[in-house]
């Protein structure tokens, strides 16, 4: 089963920022926007100059938000339709702005950076950067959640947390036409905003839960993915139930797919009688309920008439010589405990 769709990560102590998942057959694939160069220069991502015009029906027609009172650069909220920035193609929403003809405002206030690109004059050189990991407040609608006024209004003020249009010299009744031979350009450079791998989590004996690891706490609507080799894919917040349910089932889909394939091929090794029923992961829970941790994961193995508990899967016919501990099965008690 293949499934692809649009999340949040938390990956340590960062704010939860947004990610892309792909889940192919054998590999879950987490991917992260960035602005690249795809023409004209090697395959890279990194600070590109761009220079647009002031024209007089909507300015500049872009938005900004933050400033160093967020301790993050200013960055483009928003870029409207049919307006010197879109159509220029060099500018994407969360592109950093770094310099602005040529004065270093990575570290100015919202306010600051506001002024400088309204004094700029009718043609602006931008330096900027794509922010890949743009905070929470970056992605709030337009004048929505805040009472402030955007800057280009009678009013003057703005605010870090709205998005500032920088729609100056706006004349209703001006039908000012787009001229795109006006623009510099840079021969030979294109630059496209795309998702790029963060962090690839192969899936053959990997395991996935929602519960805050080593207890029994369930996380609401997120889960994690650990690898075999202890590649953990951060905690993956989903936009609903409904949809955590759902990539949690194509998760285990995929990986029970999996490990059935590889015990076909394990147990040609065995003889009849030593055959790989099942294996997979579970937690154990310790007999010291003092410790704060209270589960330990365990990986499990069904084979012949014997139950191996192993700290990691078996890879070599030599591992299953190592198992942490093993249990001669003769009659089986189950209780369910809640």
């Amino acid at each position: 089963k293949t499934k692809t769709g649009v999340c949040l990560l938390q990956d340590g102590n960062q704010e939860p920022f947004k990610v892309r998942l792909h889940l192919a057959k054998d590999i879950l694939m987490i991917q992260e926007q960035d602005v690249i160069c795809v023409s004209g220069e090697p395959f890279y991502s990194g600070e590109r100059t761009v220079t647009i015009r002031r024209q007089t029906v909507g300015g500049f027609g872009l938005s900004i938000k933050g400033g160093a009172e967020h301790n993050i650069p200013v960055v483009i909220s928003k870029i409207s339709k049919e307006q010197r920035a879109e159509l220029s193609g060099l500018l994407f929403i969360g592109d950093a702005i770094l310099q602005i003809n040529g004065i270093n405002v990575r570290k100015c206030r919202h306010e600051e950076v506001v002024q400088v690109l309204r004094n700029a004059g009718e043609e602006v050189t931008l330096t900027v950067s794509f922010l890949k990991r743009a905070p929470a407040f970056l992605k709030l609608p337009l004048n929505e959640d805040c009472a402030c006024a955007p800057s280009d209004q009678s009013s003057g003020t703005s605010s870090p947390l709205c998005d500032s249009g920088l729609h100056l010299n706006y004349h209703p009744n001006n039908t000012d036409t787009l001229s795109c031979s006006s623009w510099p350009a840079s021969p030979g450079l294109r630059w496209e905003k795309r998702w790029c791998d963060l962090r690839l989590i192969p899936l053959l004996h990997s395991r996935f839960s929602q519960y805050l690891p080593g207890s029994d706490l369930c996380r609401q609507n997120a889960f994690q993915v650990i690898a075999v080799d202890g590649v953990c894919s951060g905690i993956i917040q989903c936009l609903s139930a409904e949809d955590c349910i759902d990539w949690l089932q194509a998760i285990a889909s995929n990986i029970s797919n999996l490990t059935k394939h590889n015990i076909k091929k394990i147990n040609r090794n065995f003889p009849v009688n030593q055959q790989i029923v099942y294996m997979g992961w579970t937690e154990e829970r310790e007999q010291d309920s003092l410790q704060d941790r209270m589960y330990t994961p365990k990986f499990l193995a069904l084979r012949g008439s014997s139950l191996y508990k192993f700290i990691a899967p078996p890879v070599t016919t030599w591992d299953w010589t190592r198992a942490e501990k093993t249990f001669s099965v003769y009659e089986i008690m189950c209780k369910i405990l809640k």
